[in-house]
């Protein structure tokens, strides 16, 4: 649910059930935004995060379900790859014995809010894939 937004700033609440990064894509879609900073805070289940071997240019991804975690933070951008906006995050995230733990976020269910401020740049980073890191990366602006 988009709560505000004006030429400096966003905010998008995802309520509990939502995919977080679905409905974040969906929104800066509607928005129309040019790129953007992100952070955020909440809680999230099912929680797949990754972490990128660059040796074998792969993700190593895990999947956490066992409990709802605490979104300690979001932080990330808006770029477009491929011809489409994408959002690049990262989480960390708090168990209930409070140790931390993050990574790259590829997808979580809200389990029951994450509050999300964007900040418009303006302009579209473009993500190109840099062979030899094997990503995406952000190589221009238009």
């Amino acid at each position: 649910m988009i709560i505000h937004h004006s030429e400096d700033r966003a905010l998008i609440v995802v309520s509990k059930g939502q995919k977080l990064v679905s409905t974040l894509t969906k929104d800066v879609c509607d928005l129309g935004l040019r790129g953007g900073l992100i952070s955020g805070l909440g809680a999230l289940i099912h929680v797949e995060l990754g972490y990128y071997h660059l040796e074998h240019k792969d993700y190593l991804r895990k999947t956490f379900s066992e409990m709802d975690y605490e979104l300690i933070s979001l932080t990330g951008n808006i770029s477009l790859k491929d011809g489409n906006p994408y959002i690049h995050v990262h989480a960390a995230l708090g168990d209930n014995q409070f140790r931390v733990f993050g990574g790259h976020l590829f997808e979580a269910e809200v389990a029951v809010t994450a509050e999300v401020s964007i900040i418009p740049l303006g302009k579209m980073p473009v993500r190109e894939l840099d062979k030899n890191i094997g990503l995406a990366t952000i190589c221009k602006i238009q």
